[in-house]
């Protein structure tokens, strides 16, 4: 029994596919179908039924996957942990980012992470909440940026800034009489309110500011979108209001749209999560300075924001 064999059989449980599992392992096909039988010969009993689509693993299966998992996680925890050895942050990392986030922070992150590591090959991809978590667990993905607090998790997080939500208003809305500052949740009814789709923890936060989920019943019309600037466009020609994050207002300062909330603004706290054996300290570091240099000193300020807890997607 191989190494190598014990991803295979991790990829084909992941996957439930042969090909995809060789593609995920970037190796051929064949190479991969070879190398499991192999083990299976050796073993003398099949870890597949290859009868299932997908395919499922046999009993046996089950116990040598939950075998190489563990095996798979120690040789992992024991690479991260030679490279965080040292104080270089270089090699690559795969990084996910929420899609709410993205739009806005990775054109300031990247730049600022290229310019400080040079060495670093950054990967940026973005991930809903749910497959950000569960991509992190697999070891898909090195770290991610996403908002906490998590449900129950075995994940590490480390906090790095609170980011306020602002309301994005119509002018005929009539949250739009109220000045910049002083407005209050109460005044922004949900039933005139857009969200995004099912699935984006930014909607459980509106949810949660704003009550009930009858959206968009004076509005004539109901629309869930994965983009925010899709919701701005909506509320410009149509009416109505949404919320937007903060850094979103500072890319547009001069719309008039934009309203902030009374003090304690409400926030989401905005975080690096990774594997609790994920041991690149000095990388983990070095992206934690890099993001605190790109993001208002203000949102650094924990105490001056209302945290909104996440809800349940």
């Amino acid at each position: 029994m191989t190494i190598q064999q014990l991803r295979y059989v991790h990829a084909v449980a992941i996957e439930g596919h042969f090909g995809k599992a060789a593609a995920r392992c970037r190796v051929s096909q064949p190479t991969l179908s070879m190398q499991l039988k192999k083990l299976e010969d050796a073993l003398g009993v099949a870890l597949f039924d290859r009868s299932t689509q997908p395919i499922q693993l046999t009993e046996v299966g089950e116990q040598v996957h939950s075998t190489a998992v563990r095996v798979l996680e120690e040789i992992g925890s024991l690479s991260d942990w030679m490279e965080g050895a040292t104080e270089r942050v270089d090699g690559d990392v795969r990084l996910a980012v929420l899609p709410t986030l993205a739009p806005t922070l990775l054109p300031r992150l990247l730049p600022a992470l290229m310019q400080r590591f040079p060495a670093l090959h950054v990967n940026a991809m973005e991930r809903t909440t749910s497959n950000m978590v569960r991509d992190l667990e697999r070891g898909d993905i090195d770290v991610g940026i996403l908002v906490t607090p998590l449900p129950e998790t075995s994940l590490r997080t480390r906090p790095v800034y609170m980011e306020p939500l602002l309301a994005y208003v119509h002018p005929d809305h009539p949250a739009a009489e109220i000045p910049s500052g002083a407005l209050k949740a109460e005044d922004l009814p949900i039933e005139s309110m857009l969200l995004l789709e099912e699935g984006h923890c930014f909607r459980a936060q509106a949810l949660q500011l704003c009550g009930t989920p009858d959206r968009g019943a004076r509005l004539g019309y109901t629309c869930e979108s994965g983009s925010i600037e899709t919701l701005k466009r909506l509320v410009r020609e149509t009416g109505g209001c949404t919320l937007i994050p903060g850094l979103e207002a500072i890319e547009n300062p001069d719309d008039p749209a934009v309203r902030s909330f009374a003090e304690p603004q409400p926030a989401r706290e905005v975080s690096f999560v990774v594997r609790p054996n994920f041991h690149r300290e000095a990388l983990l570091d070095g992206l934690d300075k890099t993001l605190r240099s790109v993001v208002p000193h203000s949102y650094r300020v924990f105490p001056s924001y209302r945290r909104l807890p996440l809800a349940a997607l």
